[in-house]
C-alpha cells in the first residue's frame, strides 16, 4: 500500500477544487512609499527614488534594508534591521505607522511622513 505525503494530498486535493490556500495578508507598509506623488513617478536608479518595502525590508536607490525583527501589528511596528547605504553596513531601528495611504516612519524624537505610491 503506498502513502501519499500530506502536501502532495493537499496539493492534490487543491487542484481537484480548483482553489488556492489564503496566505496571510502582508503588513500594512509592504508597498512602494514617497514623500509625494513626485517622488513616487522616479526610477530606482535615481538619488531621489521613493522608497520599496516588503515584509522583509525595504530599499530606495543606494540602500537596502534587511529587516532582522518586526514587531507590531495592525497599523505600528518597531523594526530592527541591517542596511547596506551606498556599500556602507549600518544598523537602523525604527518604527512604521501606517493610516490608510499614509505612514509615519521615525524614531522617538523625529520621522517623516510618506504616501503610498499606486
Amino acid at each position: 500500500m503506498r502513502f501519499i505525503t500530506s502536501a502532495a494530498a493537499l496539493a492534490l486535493a487543491f487542484s481537484f477544487s480548483g482553489s488556492v490556500p489564503a496566505l496571510a495578508a502582508d503588513p500594512a507598509f509592504v508597498g512602494t512609499w514617497g514623500v509625494d506623488k513626485a517622488q513616487c513617478k522616479l526610477a530606482q536608479d535615481n538619488e531621489g527614488a521613493p522608497m520599496v518595502f516588503t515584509k522583509d525590508g525595504y530599499d530606495q536607490h543606494e540602500t537596502h534594508c534587511k529587516f532582522k525583527s518586526v514587531d507590531g501589528k495592525e497599523n505600528t511596528w518597531k523594526i530592527s534591521s541591517e542596511c547596506t547605504v551606498e556599500g556602507s553596513a549600518e544598523k537602523f531601528d525604527f518604527t512604521l505607522m501606517v493610516d490608510g495611504d499614509m505612514m509615519f516612519m521615525g524614531d522617538d524624537s523625529d520621522g517623516d511622513e510618506y504616501v503610498r505610491c499606486k
